[in-house]
């Protein structure tokens, strides 16, 4: 089993129980410390305090010091998505429906790479997803596989 996907069981319902959803995590080499990056998000959809960031690193430390994944030296890093909130899961792109978002997709479609418009709804047993987005004075629906994504954010507008 990969160390991310360790991670993630061990970590996930002890989050849950906090009120807190893992959103992502991410490797980093440091040289000579590896960094381990968990992004999490209030259950409640509050914003994330560094109190909340606290709690959340505390309970992630305790649980990787006894699971003992990891060989040498890390760092644990514990943060909210910020504004450009990564969308990763199929309950992320369902709790954000009718929402902005930026997508990047591994593959052209109607000669298209990259995406800026309004989430829609799963389709197909939850492997596509619609996107609207305009196309010079025409909106268009794109019916975007989600295996063909690279990339997917909310799109925050100020």
């Amino acid at each position: 089993m990969k160390l991310i996907e360790q991670i993630t069981k061990a970590v996930s319902a002890s989050l849950e129980d906090k009120g807190y959803d893992l959103v992502q995590i991410k490797l980093i080499n440091g040289g000579k410390r590896l960094i381990v990056g968990i992004v999490i998000e209030r259950l409640d959809n509050k914003y994330i305090s560094i109190d909340d960031c606290t709690i959340a690193s505390r309970l992630i430390s305790a649980i990787l010091d006894v699971e003992d994944f990891i060989k040498g030296a890390y760092t644990l890093e514990v943060s909210s998505p910020g504004e450009n909130r990564p969308l990763l899961k199929v309950k992320d792109f369902e709790r954000f429906y009718g929402k902005a978002v930026k997508m990047e997709l591994f593959n052209p479609i109607n000669g298209t790479r990259k995406i800026v418009g309004t989430l829609g709804k799963l389709i197909n047993n939850s492997e596509t997803v619609i996107v609207n987005f305009f196309n010079g004075d025409n909106e268009v629906k794109l019916d975007v596989p989600l295996n063909n994504i690279k990339k997917a954010s909310i799109k925050r507008d100020f």
